[in-house]
């Protein structure tokens, strides 16, 4: 059935497409042509996994077949698999003491990976658990084994000693308890845990569970004495972990244009923008979340990715004057983390150290005022000489931002130490939602950026020696050392500002904490709490200090005054 789906959608594509004449040059008609299939509500918003996936894959597949260019991979395809987040998880998994349902989120936390089956059992008391000896006069087989969590364990993460040494006495089942909050702040290494239910309670869960040896308090102290013997506790726990992640199976699409330098023969330079989005929203990253609706990324990225084929369309019609080798990447799963562009990058389909430039094209549909940003200007030592160059015409208002991280797929090929280049026309109030549709772009603005791309991947394929590659800033937002924060101000903050005089609001969410206060789409936020900030990365640092439920005073400029509001978190 789905191959009858894609065949269908596939076959009304190209019967459509005949009425348009092909055209090597970058023009309108195609460009509104790719771009209103790859965001048309028969494609359900391209998310990864799904036949609409494989749909969207397959088109640009074919249309770099087309072209005439050489198909990478297999046959075209780079495919992958990952995990996400079992949308199913938080109806599959149930925690009951003695028939009281206890809620997940609230008074538990159920951070097991594979799932469980559902265990009624018994419970015992072992104390901290992290030594054999602890099991000496207990028996624990297939029962539930409650491990106490101290206070003063300096884990970052859930030490896993005392949960291996329950799963080696034959535990069926383990509980955490700890009259702090563990189960919303503590990290998880998920591969040290075994293939058993594992429950992290909340200090008021704790408290009912261990209610037949005594109060919290009591219990934190004579573990701290060393005091406490390990007991049955006269509560019957039943519990089942659904299973946390789906493995999902999606694809990058590969071709190359072939230089015809011999001595360029093993360089190669990589233009590409990712083609999936948010399907209906229902596995989060929709700015309306709980609203199951078509996210159709008509901008985020369908227009990325049909300015790459008209740019890789003119290419193709003019091998000759190309010296080095061009490869056309369509990335899948960049919304899930840039996936699909580090497994690329990971992988030897061509070798990462020939990679002279990467170009990548992510939401270039929205061109307004002429006003065109590409980061990663300070990344190689004649990046910007080179922008301002094909700019001689002053056909743009260039935003020439240094960075080379950044929340897209050009950040998986500099953290690679390799010059790039993002190409952006701007984020606005319909990015991730359902309102991001064809009709709201500007195709004229996307021919006129493909077009200027497609100058600059000229020059970088053509010119006589490589980019020299610089490092623009240690800084990343993709880091895994990005601050954890716990609130949100309800703000759409410009990641993409190049200057550090503060973090300017592109957006506000209706309903949410920076709304209610007063803040308005355009203040430059410069202080929070007194804090200065002067960038995207002083605002998360600053909230990864905050609680939810704290007043925060939040100093903004707006028409050149300051202006401080109190903002309830």
């Amino acid at each position: 059935m789905q191959r009858i789906i894609v065949v269908f959608l596939l076959f009304v594509s190209s019967t459509l497409f005949a009425q348009i004449k092909r055209n090597a040059n970058i023009t309108n008609d195609e460009l509104l042509y790719h771009v209103s299939f790859l965001a048309s509500d028969s494609l359900k918003g391209r998310q990864p996994g799904t036949v609409q996936d494989k749909i969207a894959a397959k088109y640009i597949r074919d249309e770099f077949r087309e072209y005439g260019l050489t198909l990478l991979g297999k046959k075209g395809y780079q495919f992958f698999s990952f995990k996400n987040f079992n949308p199913e998880f938080e109806k599959g998994t149930s925690l009951t003491i003695n028939g009281e349902r206890l809620q997940l989120g609230r008074d538990f936390s159920a951070p097991t990976v594979n799932g469980s089956d559902s265990l009624c059992a018994k419970a015992i008391f072992i104390g901290k658990g992290d030594n054999v000896s602890f099991y000496e006069k207990v028996k624990v087989r297939r029962k539930w084994v409650v491990i106490y969590y101290p206070l003063d364990q300096k884990y970052e993460y859930l030490n896993p000693k005392p949960i291996e040494i329950a799963k080696n006495q034959g535990a069926a089942g383990i509980i955490v308890v700890s009259n702090d909050t563990l189960s919303k702040y503590l990290d998880i290494d998920f591969q040290t845990l075994p293939n058993l239910p594992l429950f992290i309670l909340s200090p008021d869960a704790s408290a009912k569970l261990l209610a037949p040896i005594g109060q919290s308090s009591e219990i934190a102290q004579k573990i701290t004495e060393n005091s406490i013997t390990p007991q049955p506790l006269e509560m019957t726990v039943c519990g089942k972990v659904a299973k946390l992640y789906n493995s999902i199976e999606t694809q990058n699409v590969v071709a190359m244009l072939r230089g015809s330098d011999p001595n360029y023969a093993n360089e190669y330079i990589v233009i590409g923008a990712h083609y999936d989005h948010l399907g209906l929203g229902e596995t989060g990253g929709s700015r309306y979340p709980g609203q199951l609706a078509i996210h159709n990324g008509a901008d985020d990225n369908a227009s990325g990715v049909v300015a790459m084929l008209e740019i890789a369309q003119k290419l193709a019609s003019e091998p000759k004057k190309i010296k080095r080798n061009i490869v056309f990447v369509a990335f899948g799963a960049e919304e899930k983390g840039l996936i699909g562009s580090q497994r690329f990058v990971d992988s030897a389909l061509i070798p990462i150290e020939n990679i002279k430039a990467m170009i990548n094209l992510d939401m270039v549909g929205r061109l307004r005022n002429r006003e065109l940003e590409v980061h990663g200007a300070k990344t190689s030592l004649e990046a910007d000489s080179i922008l301002n160059k094909l700019n001689s015409d002053s056909l743009f208002h260039l935003k020439l931002v240094p960075d080379g991280f950044g929340p897209s797929d050009h950040a998986s090929f500099y953290s690679k130490n390799i010059p790039v280049f993002f190409i952006h026309t701007g984020l606005h109030e319909d990015y991730h939602t359902p309102n991001d549709d064809v009709a709201l772009l500007n195709i004229e603005g996307m021919q006129q950026v493909a077009s200027y791309t497609y100058r600059l991947a000229f020059e970088l394929s053509t010119m006589q020696k490589p980019l020299t590659f610089t490092k623009s800033s240690t800084r990343s937002l993709s880091s895994s050392r990005t601050p954890k924060i716990k609130v949100k101000l309800g703000i759409m903050p410009d990641v993409s500002a190049s200057s550090d005089d503060g973090l300017k609001v592109i957006g506000v969410t209706k309903g949410k904490p920076a709304e209610i206060a007063g803040i308005q789409e355009g203040d430059l936020i410069i202080a929070i709490n007194q804090k200065s900030i002067k960038n995207i990365y002083d605002y998360t640092e600053a909230l990864s200090t905050l609680a939810p439920g704290t007043k925060v005073t939040v100093k903004v400029v707006r028409d050149k005054n300051e202006m401080v509001f109190t903002v309830e978190l």
